[in-house]
């Protein structure tokens, strides 16, 4: 298998380094002007799940409106297909179906109840 492939749930390989090539869009640099290059960064190291957080982290940040559902599934598959356990797509679909517009702090890095 080559550098930068894990196995999905059916052990087929999967570039990882192309999935997150199409995530790279998702992150603002209103938000961080730095984090397109940090997250550069963590794909070239392979750091896939620290990529993910930088991919959640934003999406759950006040100012950001709420994700695509299209989005949210493929995060939810990479959290599977990584082996990641957190709240990151609980929360996302939380915000993404919130009534009164409001983003919560991000509980998937705190621990907090999300107020």
């Amino acid at each position: 298998m080559k550098a930068g492939a894990v196995m999905d749930e059916g052990g087929t390989p999967t570039d990882m380094r192309q999935i997150f090539a199409n995530l790279r869009n998702v992150v603002s640099t209103e938000w961080n002007p730095d984090a397109p290059a940090v997250f550069d960064e963590l794909i070239r190291e392979h750091e896939w799940e620290l990529a993910l957080h930088v991919v959640c982290d934003y999406l759950l940040e006040p100012a950001t409106p709420p994700a695509a559902p299209e989005l949210i599934e493929k995060i939810q598959s990479l959290h599977k297909v990584m082996g990641i356990e957190d709240s990151c797509v609980t929360d996302l679909r939380r915000e993404a179906g919130q009534g009164d517009g409001l983003k919560r702090s991000p509980s998937h890095i705190d621990g907090s109840n999300g107020r």
